[in-house]
């Protein structure tokens, strides 16, 4: 078998033995890649099914990335799965790439075998979906432009284009040429300014595209939920066939199903961020924790229902988060217990 310059060679990789094929979370082309690779790992592919895997990811530069992409979470994994097959030798025999003499390990399905696949399989799927948000995701990780719990970054591209990244926000570049500039906001939240016509800026975020020429946009992507706020200039909205066409102080919302209608909206409650507070009118107790912990590296942590439906209006400063915690305790009389790793949890 043969590579062409510049393409990714298969990987030397240890087996885990799992007979899951990829975390929840991934786009269809990540998905495809990690099932091209766990194939591999698991070892027995003829020439054949090689060459295929190759014409896969030579079909797009996104495939190429995906491939290359969860390679390097999977090589990550490695250690997991060396682990299990040293304790247990017996469970593994090796085979070689023909491109390297180093060893990939196929995995019979022995106990500890199965016991190391299960730890990699949890491991990329906490890599998909982390448990509490406590660590970025897969796809954050593999961002071109990440702000951490509390971080806020500004970036310009190309002296036309300003972003304005608040906490906990991924960014990746998927193209940028002198008459277009095209982004995708993986999770988070960002102000994008765009002062010149000449250029297009077109933002992914979730199931739509925003496409911009001079305008001022807000957007925030909640897992599959995404809205969008026009704060000057217009911006078209284009889910599908679907079409809004947005001008000051208009927004959406939409999903993986539908898109709202067009409606009004409070620019001071939407820019709050960029000023470094947070609003809350009659909002939720629950939701101003979950609000709240997007700012925080430990998390808080609410066990009591009624008080969740609670309502509570108030001003904080994004760095001052404890507050809203004395708040809830003073205000509604609730419990507040610190755990190891500065989780608070609230009953």
């Amino acid at each position: 078998m043969t590579t062409r310059p510049g393409e990714p060679e298969p990987m030397a990789i240890q087996a885990t033995g799992s007979d899951e094929l990829a975390p929840e979370g991934l786009d269809p082309i990540q998905r495809d890649a990690y099932e091209w690779i766990v194939r591999f790992m698991r070892g027995g592919m003829s020439s054949a099914e090689i060459e295929s895997m190759r014409a896969w990811y030579r079909q797009s530069p996104a495939h190429a990335k995906a491939y290359a992409d969860v390679r390097r979470v999977w090589n990550a994994l490695g250690p997991v799965a060396r682990a299990s097959m040293r304790d247990n030798p017996d469970a593994a025999s090796k085979v070689y790439s023909e491109k390297s003499a180093r060893p990939v390990v196929s995995a019979r399905l022995g106990r500890r075998a199965l016991i190391g696949g299960a730890l990699a399989a949890s491991a990329a799927y906490a890599l998909a979906k982390p448990p509490l948000d406590l660590w970025p995701s897969y796809s954050e990780m593999m961002a071109d432009y990440r702000t951490g719990a509390g971080e806020r970054r500004i970036l310009t591209l190309a002296d036309t284009v300003t972003l304005d990244l608040n906490t906990r926000t991924s960014v990746t570049v998927l193209s940028q040429t002198a008459e277009m500039i095209q982004l995708e906001l993986l999770a988070g939240e960002a102000a994008f300014s765009k002062s010149d016509p000449s250029s297009a800026l077109t933002v992914v975020a979730g199931s739509a595209r925003m496409v911009a020429m001079r305008t001022n946009f807000n957007l925030r992507c909640d897992g599959s939920r995404v809205s969008v706020a026009c704060l000057d200039g217009d911006l078209l909205v284009q889910r599908g066939s679907a079409k809004a066409q947005l001008r000051p102080r208009e927004e959406v919302i939409y999903d993986d199903r539908a898109i709202s209608d067009v409606r009004g909206f409070d620019p001071d409650r939407v820019s709050a961020w960029q000023q470094g507070k947070l609003i809350f009118d009659g909002t939720p107790v629950a939701q101003v924790i979950a609000e709240i912990n997007r700012y925080r590296p430990n998390r808080i942590i609410l066990m009591n229902d009624q008080i969740g439906r609670r309502l509570l209006t108030a001003r904080v400063a994004t760095a001052e988060t404890d507050k809203i915690v004395v708040q809830i305790v003073h205000i509604f009389g609730a419990n507040a217990r610190t755990l190891p790793g500065g989780i608070v949890v609230l009953t």
